[in-house]
């Protein structure tokens, strides 16, 4: 199925993990720099789109004080990212186009990189766009045009979780962001959150 263009553009922040290299802490809320983790991202990407949801599968009391739309998996426990991106793409109304879907342990994530990232599904509007650095896929750094959301039930219905995986049965381009990798470091264990910090 073919998309019919780029028009407005929703985002979403995966903080639904059970962060398990985090000692099982919510990664969103961590303190990166005195602030939760979650708002570095939130701060970069607020700008670019037109509607922002936050996927987290507790603390909705906590994440809700961040002014954001929640989103929660539809299935209990943690099922992965594709079941946050599903749940995103489910509570869009019509007239969103692509979803630009980010995860929330990347603080240094700058707004360059974002903006490179939607220009290519700008200019690829029927394709998955996503990041790499080196021989490194990013694939929490993404656009996924809204028309793939059936497919995505699909593929999850069938027991599939690997994001790779999904994206790969449909047009896909990868955007090398390998000067910027810096910014693309994911802090996800306490040993690169103090060197971060």
């Amino acid at each position: 199925m073919a998309n019919t263009g780029f028009s407005r553009l929703a985002g979403v922040v995966l903080a639904g993990g059970q962060g398990r290299r985090m000692g099982g802490e919510d990664k969103g809320l961590i303190s990166f720099r005195q602030m939760p983790m979650i708002s570095w991202t939130l701060q970069q990407v607020r700008p670019v789109v037109d509607y922002l949801m936050i996927s987290c599968n507790r603390n909705r009391d906590l994440y809700s004080r961040f002014g954001e739309t929640l989103v929660s998996d539809r299935e209990v426990g943690f099922c992965g990212p594709l079941a946050g991106i599903q749940a995103a793409l489910t509570e869009l109304k019509p007239g969103f186009s692509h979803l630009l879907v980010l995860p929330c342990d990347t603080p240094l994530l700058n707004v360059r990189v974002i903006d490179r990232l939607v220009d290519s599904a700008r200019q690829y509007p029927d394709h998955i766009v996503f990041l790499k650095t080196g021989e490194r896929e990013h694939y929490l750094h993404a656009v996924i045009p809204v028309c793939y959301q059936t497919a995505l039930e699909q593929w999850l219905a069938s027991g599939q979780g690997a994001v790779g995986r999904w994206y790969r049965q449909f047009p896909h381009y990868v955007l090398d962001a390998s000067k910027d990798g810096d910014c693309l470091l994911n802090m996800n264990t306490p040993e690169l959150l103090a060197v971060g910090a």
